[in-house]
């Protein structure tokens, strides 16, 4: 009965955050599409290079810490946690600062083709902002707080949108939409901030954690961070490195990305829940679940990149017609987003459950299979080739990470993989639910409103 009311908790935190995020997403449509039109295609490619280099250098230095904030906290020890991690901030930005300084040279030869230094020390300025928003972020999610991270990541988005507009207002260009970025991250920044704070001092009677304990987990899950963000991202560099003139391509590709990784919106939504889920449930419970949670993201994950097809052809045919070359990109990638929706419920099952080394593994033999197939393929077909390369990545992760699991919890690969005619009536008796409760929502607030005025 317990199990049964946990697993009915876990649904609707995942229903409320994808909703939200839905609206999020809506709105970040329109703000990708101002940015285009602003800035056209080289020079989205030079802000998608800007933002990425001091990213890249953000999760260089982290060593999995984050990840572990989030493990111990969703254990219940959150004790003097947002000290902890603003020490840890300051010491990894220092530390990512001075990485990025060395690098410089090298990175304006190599990748930064005529891109001033003025450009790039806007994004560097945020680089200790969007470290210390990865363990506010970390907090509020180890403690499963959905509504104030949703909330937030509704105001986000439109608060960029807002900015962008005055962008466009005041005459557009990459500086202007750098220091867009800048305003926004830090705005969400301290929102995140003061979600945490008031998260973990709910948890009265806590224990701490110390620094010893997460870097010992940080560690065992660092290979897989880093690695994983470098499966996403290392085309873009290649890309850089590899093409004659990539600022425009890049522009294309950043276009073809963006729009592909909106489908992740629902597998993001399970697996940053469903790890703290785990975390903090028995091994049994845990077990039971994860094969039926893969089968349903595979399933909504799919269904959404079947409508964003024609929804992105007619988007960028009608109203973005200079970036018609990021559409073969797109359908290529996209079967590979939604297999890496199932490697990100496993992943999050297996690190929850404290194999964090397996995710590890997984993920550098992945990138390995990542780069050889980028150096292969984009001097041959560009953009497109760069896709192919992320979904032979990604189809392997995903591979690799369900046979593990598959292992664990004594099922087969194909429970994970194969959708059940359970699974769609979970699915639709979810929606209609969630449809439901807006419009019960929706006749509370008009009946309130009638009874106040």
């Amino acid at each position: 009965m317990q199990s049964t009311s946990r697993a009915g908790v876990f649904s609707g935190r995942v229903v409320v955050l994808f909703s939200t995020q839905i609206v999020g997403a809506l709105v970040g449509i329109l703000n990708g599409i101002l940015l285009a039109r602003l800035l056209g295609p080289a020079g989205k490619g030079d802000y998608y290079l800007l933002i990425l280099v001091p990213s890249t250098a953000m999760v260089l230095v982290q060593f999995g810490l984050p990840q572990a904030v989030s493990f111990y906290t969703a254990r219940g020890r959150t004790a003097g946690i947002m000290s902890r991690t603003f020490v840890l901030t300051v010491a990894l930005s220092v530390g990512a600062l001075l990485a990025v300084a060395l690098l410089l040279p090298f990175l304006q030869d190599a990748i930064l083709h005529g891109i001033s230094l003025d450009q790039f020390l806007v994004p560097l300025v945020a680089l200790p902002i969007a470290v210390s928003a990865t363990f506010t972020t970390a907090i509020i999610m180890g403690r499963r707080a959905v509504r104030w991270y949703s909330g937030i990541n509704i105001a986000y988005p439109i608060g960029t949108g807002l900015l962008l507009v005055a962008l466009g207002v005041l005459g557009p260009s990459v500086m202007g939409a750098l220091v867009v970025y800048l305003i926004a991250i830090t705005m969400r920044a301290i929102a995140l901030a003061i979600g945490a704070r008031r998260v973990s001092a709910d948890n009265a009677g806590a224990e701490s954690v110390s620094y010893r304990e997460l870097v010992r987990y940080g560690l065992r899950v660092y290979p897989a961070s880093l690695t994983g963000f470098f499966i996403y991202r290392v085309d873009a560099y290649l890309i850089a490195f590899l093409l004659v003139a990539p600022a425009v391509q890049l522009g294309y590709y950043s276009m073809a990305v963006g729009l592909a990784e909106m489908v992740f919106f629902f597998p993001n939504a399970v697996s940053n829940l469903f790890f703290p889920h785990v975390a903090g449930s028995t091994r049994e419970e845990s077990d039971r679940q994860v094969a039926m949670v893969s089968r349903v993201t595979l399933l909504v994950t799919g269904a959404f990149a079947l409508a964003l097809i024609p929804a992105a052809a007619v988007m960028i045919w009608v109203v973005l017609p200079d970036f018609g070359p990021a559409l073969p990109a797109l359908i290529v990638l996209l079967p590979g987003v939604v297999a890496l929706s199932l490697a990100k419920v496993v992943g999050a099952f297996v690190v929850g459950i404290g194999r964090p080394e397996i995710d590890s593994y997984v993920s550098v033999g992945a990138l390995i299979v990542n780069i050889i197939a980028n150096l292969i393929l984009i001097p041959r077909l560009g953009i497109v080739g760069a896709a192919a390369a992320s979904l032979i990545s990604y189809s392997l992760t995903s591979l690799l990470l369900t046979l593990a699991a598959a292992r664990f919890t004594t099922t087969s690969v194909a429970d994970f993989w194969v959708p059940r005619a359970s699974d769609v009536r979970f699915v639709v008796a979810t929606s209609l639910g969630l449809v439901r409760r807006l419009r019960e929502s929706r006749a509370a607030s008009r009946d309130d409103g009638g009874v106040r005025t």
